[in-house]
C-alpha cells in the first residue's frame, strides 16, 4: 500500500491545479466571462463562484471534522445555512448559493476564489498526519477523511477547469 500522501504533497496538488484554472481564464475577456453559456446556464464567472464558494463550504466540513464526532459535524454543519430551504440536496444547494454569489462582482469572485485557497492553504498547514485521516459522514460522498475532502478540492478545480475551457470554445 502506498503511503498516504503528505501535507507538503497535498499542498502542491492544490496550488498546482489551482495554477492550472489561473491559467485557463488568463486570456478570458470580460464579456467571454460573463457570458451565460446555452440557454441560461453559468457563465465562466459562474463556475469560479462555484468553485470559490464550493472550497469554503468543503473546508468548513473538513474543520468541523477534525473538531466534532458525527453526526454532530452535520448538525453543526446545517445550522449555517438556516435559511436553506427543505431538505439538503447538492444541485439544490449548488443553485442556492449560485444565485446568492451572482450579485458579486467578477472582481469580488477572483478575489474570493483567491482568498479561499489561501485560507485552506494556511489551515493545511497546520495539520497534524492524524488530523488528516479524520472522518466524517459528508452528505453527498458518505464517509470521508480530511484528506479525502482536500483531494476533493484538487479534482473539483480540474473538473471544473474543463468547463470554463469548453466556455472558451
Amino acid at each position: 500500500m502506498a503511503n498516504p500522501e503528505s501535507v507538503d504533497e497535498i499542498r502542491s496538488k492544490l496550488e498546482t491545479e489551482r495554477a492550472k484554472l489561473r491559467a485557463a481564464i488568463a486570456d478570458t475577456p470580460r464579456d467571454a466571462m460573463l457570458r451565460p453559456f446555452g440557454d441560461g446556464g453559468w457563465s465562466i464567472k459562474d463556475i469560479l463562484a462555484h468553485i470559490a464558494m464550493a472550497e469554503q463550504v468543503n473546508v468548513q466540513f473538513a474543520k468541523l471534522m477534525v473538531a466534532k464526532e458525527a453526526p454532530l459535524q452535520l448538525r453543526e454543519f446545517a445550522a449555517a445555512y438556516p435559511d436553506f430551504p427543505g431538505e439538503f440536496e447538492l444541485d439544490k444547494f449548488n443553485a442556492w448559493m449560485t444565485e446568492r454569489w451572482r450579485v458579486k462582482s467578477l472582481e469580488e469572485i477572483l478575489a474570493a476564489l483567491n482568498d479561499a485557497r489561501a485560507d485552506t492553504l494556511a489551515w493545511l498547514a497546520t495539520l497534524t498526519p492524524a488530523q488528516l485521516e479524520r472522518t466524517g459522514e459528508h452528505a453527498v460522498w458518505g464517509k470521508q477523511s480530511v484528506r479525502g475532502m482536500l483531494r476533493i478540492l484538487v479534482i473539483h478545480d480540474k473538473f471544473h477547469r474543463g468547463d470554463i475551457e469548453k466556455r472558451k470554445k
